[in-house]
């Protein structure tokens, strides 16, 4: 089974096209959500977490509150590149844990996708047989980045600064994923690649 590394910069539309691609049969690997999951209190990326940033990242139940959490590393790439050196490995346990289990099932899947922004820094391109880089101008991924997360512009011209340039990115890729404009130029692509 064909295993595909999807990733762009934040607010490029990796959750479109990975949508787009689970109604053509392929299993979608969120890295997002398997980092959401590996945070919470009792897992093993929590207590590495809260042991460097201290208590102030925490809700009155004790769960770490991700969008402090980015304010913090999103300012500051020292703690980011802290963060992301901690949650990596535990990302990749869980990913690679969940493509033996989907190989098992091969006969319903027409690839294996793993949506992940950092898929280079994590390693995890290492595994993949194909890599696809999603595309989004800068205003673009500004606008989206504010009206999903509720946050402001600087914010958003934050996150983007805090991840690779666009070049870094084509480096990666040998498939290029044009999601600036509307849905049906990425459905053609996506026809195209399928």
């Amino acid at each position: 089974m064909k295993i595909i590394g999807l990733t762009g910069g934040t607010g490029s539309g990796k959750g479109f096209v990975s949508e787009r691609l689970r109604q053509r049969k392929a299993y979608i690997i969120d890295a997002d959500i398997v980092a959401h999951e590996i945070i919470k209190k009792g897992k093993p990326a929590y207590c590495e977490i809260v042991e460097y940033f201290g208590n102030g990242i925490l809700d009155e139940n004790g769960e770490i509150v991700r969008r402090k959490l980015g304010n913090i590393v999103f300012s500051d790439k020292e703690k980011l590149a802290f963060l992301n050196l901690c949650t990596h490995k535990y990302i990749n346990l869980e990913v690679f844990r969940i493509i033996d289990e989907v190989k098992t099932q091969s006969d319903q899947y027409s690839a294996v996708v793993i949506d992940a922004p950092l898929l280079a820094e994590s390693g995890l391109s290492e595994v993949c047989d194909d890599i696809w880089v999603v595309y989004a101008d800068a205003a673009v991924r500004e606008k989206r980045i504010m009206e999903r997360d509720g946050i402001d512009v600087k914010q958003a011209r934050n996150r983007i600064g805090s991840q690779k340039t666009w070049e870094e990115y084509k480096k990666l890729g040998a498939v290029i994923i044009d999601n600036s404009s509307d849905d049906e130029n990425v459905e053609r692509q996506l026809d195209a690649l399928i």
